[in-house]
């Protein structure tokens, strides 16, 4: 804005408030997306600092609908919050602004996770050479038995070399960035002898863990008649041929309340009727015992729930289409309902998309009369 003041004596007014406008509207659009970014970011660091226990374990927790911890959420505008009330009266000693103040603290810490970073790449090559690597950082030299990435080595000495400018040439960074480090450390120490971990044990995640060889010996499929039903079918067939298990393949008609419950519906019953010779078909290629079930009634997770806990299942494999994703939740009512009332475990299929636009316009094309 001080750049467009300078300028605007020089322009037409009309342009020059034209671009006091333009630039004033996008640098709210650039913070509100750095103060989103920074936000989302905390949160998922927070999460794996939780679940490795570095972090007390509700912040390892996520919302069911946001998939983000609100505990997170609250911390960082406390600790966002607290900055910018600390730094206020360093303009009245004269030390540092605050916008040079929470640069410099930003420096200190983001210097030492990029130094930790090609560090850890190069010990990497050294500790488990044979690793799978998606991706690996090339121009590497054979020094002492392994390979040494020349450009993993040169960021981490120039970061380190940074580093040690910041701390000389910036009060902040040197006497807040260790005063945050030691707290932050303060905390880890508190957490893991809470949680009865030692300091340097190795924590896995959730999702690092093995999962057991599960013996599933009933699997409980509700029908979809759409593409997502079949993909839902053929993962039960799978898991069922691979547990030596069998399929239950359970097509819910969901009845209106004008209508009684044991009135037919001959059409919904000849679909569902379809559905389940498709389903037996499949199963039986590959050697599945499958058993179909038709049931009317009024809600269908309901009748999901009622069905596994009335048959005694180990799994339910559910569909989740793309409708959902668009709205405020992620899942759809049916499934969030079955995924909190289950008497057993439950798996979700979901598809991209595009996947099943790409599927949609397959069958279209299949459809067309050739000329």
């Amino acid at each position: 804005m001080g750049i467009v003041a300078a300028l605007m004596p020089h322009l037409p007014t009309l342009l020059g408030n034209a671009l006091r406008v333009f630039v004033g509207l996008s640098g709210v659009a650039i913070l509100l997306l750095a103060a989103t970014t920074a936000i989302s970011g905390f949160s998922r660091l927070a999460h794996s600092l939780g679940e490795h226990r570095m972090l007390p374990a509700p912040f390892g927790r996520l919302h069911h609908r946001t998939l983000v911890s609100p505990q997170s959420l609250i911390v960082i505008a406390l600790i966002a919050s607290g900055l910018l009330v600390a730094t206020e009266p360093l303009h009245n000693h004269g030390l540092q602004g605050q916008a040079t103040f929470l640069a410099s603290l930003f420096s200190f810490g983001i210097l030492i996770a990029f130094s930790a970073a090609q560090l850890a790449v190069i010990r990497l090559r050294y500790t488990e050479p044979d690793r799978f690597r998606p991706y690996r950082v090339p121009l590497s030299i054979h020094v002492f038995g392994g390979e040494l990435p020349l450009p993993a080595l040169l960021g981490a000495l120039l970061t380190i070399f940074v580093f040690a400018l910041t701390m000389a040439t910036h009060p902040a960074a040197r006497y807040g960035g260790p005063i945050w480090l030691a707290t932050g450390l303060a905390v880890y120490g508190l957490v893991r002898r809470q949680r009865g971990a030692g300091l340097l044990e190795q924590v896995v995640s959730s999702d690092e863990q093995e999962l057991p060889d599960v013996r599933f010996r009933s699997i409980l499929v509700p029908m979809k008649l759409s593409d997502i039903g079949e993909e839902m079918m053929a993962t039960a067939v799978r898991i069922a041929q691979d547990r030596q298990a069998a399929v239950i393949a359970l097509n819910v008609i969901e009845v209106p309340l004008a209508r009684g419950l044991g009135e037919a519906l001959p059409v919904e019953e000849k679909g569902a009727s379809e559905a389940l010779n498709e389903a037996r078909a499949l199963a039986e290629e590959h050697g599945v015992p499958v058993r179909g079930l038709t049931v009317h009634a009024r809600s269908i997770g309901t009748a999901v729930v009622e069905q596994a806990r009335e048959l005694g299942v180990d799994l339910i494999v559910l569909g989740s289409g793309p409708l959902w994703r668009r709205q405020s939740r992620f899942f759809s009512p049916t499934v969030e309902y079955v995924l909190r009332k289950a008497p057993c475990e439950v798996m979700i299929v979901s598809f991209p998309e595009e996947v099943l636009e790409g599927l949609a316009d397959a069958e279209a094309e299949e459809a067309r009369p050739v000329e």
